[in-house]
């Protein structure tokens, strides 16, 4: 048995189908250096997309598409790559702010970290339940019930066989493998992250922004790494909060902040990736434009999503600039 996805129209700014993100990859790039780093579970390839600056030494990482089940995170790395090859995103406008930032980083993207999770999800949950979205997002066994992945859980499921699904959801990769959650901190079982793992060992970033999605913007803190980089999540929060106010869009506080933030019980793809390649991680939850609830309101437009993670982005280079990741590195691991 299988599910019929179902194909939803979207706007020319929300390009996160699988295909079409392959072909737009493959023949639209001119100043992004595209390299395959490793391929998923079923064969798709996992892009890197770098953007080199001789004039600084700050390397930074975008990543989209981690959960398959968050095509935001995948239409925003198209669009950002659309402003660096074109100059304005997908929709033909222009960011100047986010341009001039990206002027001042070596920059690598990664569009669709997890393939085969995102080809089994619609390309948008827009002015949907977010029970649509619980359903892609974790999978269906076979006798119809929910793969039991619980994103707020002690014990979380780590890996659920494919084989006793009608499908593994966007949580997963095509092996079952949870996308986003290790057994330990020094190596990942999902072949996906472990080649970007292996990719990223040898390019001295100083940082990675992890975009995911859900009902609310908000920023989360790296609750597993030391005090050093607890400020550059905080330095985040202070000069996004006025710029997404400004825009009238919703900005909740920091996640997991504290003094000091609780480590989580568990492994995240930011402590393997902090631990392994010596920089800081943050992650950034956009909006999936849910319906149900009052906080999902006023409902946004898909480009006022894909603007919301441009905004993320923008401030995450402009900090990185600044030279906070840098420091918390060296205060951590000592000089490169």
């Amino acid at each position: 048995m299988t599910i019929p996805i179902p194909r939803i129209a979207v706007p020319d700014c929300w390009l996160s189908n699988v295909d079409w993100v392959e072909q737009y990859l493959t023949t639209r790039l001119s100043r992004g250096r595209a390299t395959v780093v490793g391929h998923s579970t079923h064969g798709r390839p996992v892009h890197l997309v770098e953007y080199p600056d001789d004039h600084t030494e700050t390397r930074l990482m975008i990543v989209g598409g981690t959960h398959g089940h968050e095509p935001g995170t995948v239409a925003s790395a198209i669009n950002l790559l659309s402003l660096l090859e074109e100059g304005v995103d997908l929709d033909g406008r222009e960011h100047p702010e986010l341009l001039a930032a990206l002027d001042r980083v070596h920059l690598f993207v990664v569009p669709l970290l997890n393939p085969d999770g995102r080809a089994v999800c619609p390309d948008t949950f827009h002015a949907q339940g977010v029970d649509t979205c619980t359903i892609y997002a974790s999978g269906l066994q076979r006798d119809g019930s929910l793969v039991p992945y619980d994103a707020d859980s002690l014990e979380p499921c780590y890996y659920f066989d494919p084989a006793d699904a009608i499908f593994v959801g966007g949580q997963f990769n095509g092996a079952g493998w949870a996308i986003n959650r290790r057994l330990s901190d020094e190596h990942s079982e999902a072949v996906e992250v472990q080649a970007l793992l292996d990719a990223v060992r040898g390019l001295e970033l100083e940082a990675v922004l992890d975009l995911h999605a859900c009902g609310y913007n908000f920023l989360m803190q790296a609750r597993s790494h030391p005090a050093p980089y607890w400020e550059c999540a905080r330095e985040w929060q202070r000069r996004a909060a006025p710029i997404f106010a400004g825009k009238g869009r919703q900005l909740g506080a920091l996640n997991g902040d504290a003094d000091p933030p609780r480590p989580p019980p568990f492994f995240f793809n930011s402590i393997l990736f902090h631990r392994q390649a010596h920089l800081g991680w943050l992650a950034f939850e956009g909006r999936q434009g849910y319906l149900g609830r009052p906080g999902f309101m006023p409902l946004p437009s898909l480009w006022e999503i894909v603007d919301d993670y441009l905004t993320a982005v923008r401030v995450f280079l402009e900090v990185g600039a600044d030279g906070w990741f840098a420091r918390a590195n060296r205060a951590t691991f000592g000089a490169r």
